[in-house]
């Protein structure tokens, strides 16, 4: 029992130490049975096997030359299993055909490109290299008109990463716009380090 010292005799200790390689609910079982006591759980046991150092000579591995329990079986088919079983070419109700298209969290469009996991591509990727070839190293594919919904030939262009960082840096926009977002940057830096001081005296 939790919280209770057990007190064990020296027969008891003996019967333990000896026995200590059974598996633990057979030792229990039989420690039980030949003490009359009701009042020791396995759990009680093993703590007790432990403290002790008594091992139980396993070591939780295979040993070598140990044959596996269920070698040479092929799957399990128990009488009755077969009605809940897929059939052969069974398909599931959410499986998607090859061509289906979804969008993704960031908006861009992806394509099933064959059966099996991972078999998902950017669809504006698949339109451009299916007329133009793979996309070369450090090379970036934008959309002109910047909707990633439109993965129209006319609307894809390759460019490389310097200029795609250019186009969506702030020299796109006009000088009173730049002002704007620049000091809208500084006052959210300003309020989140407040926070963050705040935050800070509060777990002081």
């Amino acid at each position: 029992m939790k919280g209770t010292k057990i007190n064990y005799s020296q027969d008891e200790l003996l019967f333990v130490q000896s026995h200590c390689t059974l598996p633990m609910l057979e030792l229990h079982k039989s420690f039980c049975e030949t003490f009359i006591r009701d009042d020791v759980s396995a759990v009680n046991l093993n703590a007790l096997r432990k403290r002790n150092g008594w091992k139980t000579g396993r070591t939780g591995c295979f040993e070598k030359g140990n044959v596996p329990f269920n070698k040479g079986v092929k799957g399990i088919n128990y009488e009755g299993m077969q009605a809940t079983q897929f059939g052969k070419g069974h398909k599931p109700a959410n499986h998607k055909p090859v061509g289906t298209t979804r969008s993704t969290a960031d908006g861009y469009k992806e394509i099933k490109i064959a059966e099996g996991m991972r078999k998902w591509r950017l669809f504006h990727r698949v339109v451009w290299e299916r007329l133009n070839g793979k996309i070369p190293r450090g090379m970036v594919l934008i959309f002109k008109d910047g909707d990633k919904q439109n993965p129209s030939i006319t609307n894809l262009e390759l460019v490389t990463r310097v200029q795609n960082m250019e186009r969506n840096s702030l020299h796109r926009f006009p000088k009173e716009v730049t002002h704007l977002i620049q000091l809208q940057g500084a006052i959210n830096r300003q309020i989140n380090k407040r926070v963050k001081q705040n935050e800070q005296h509060r777990h002081a």
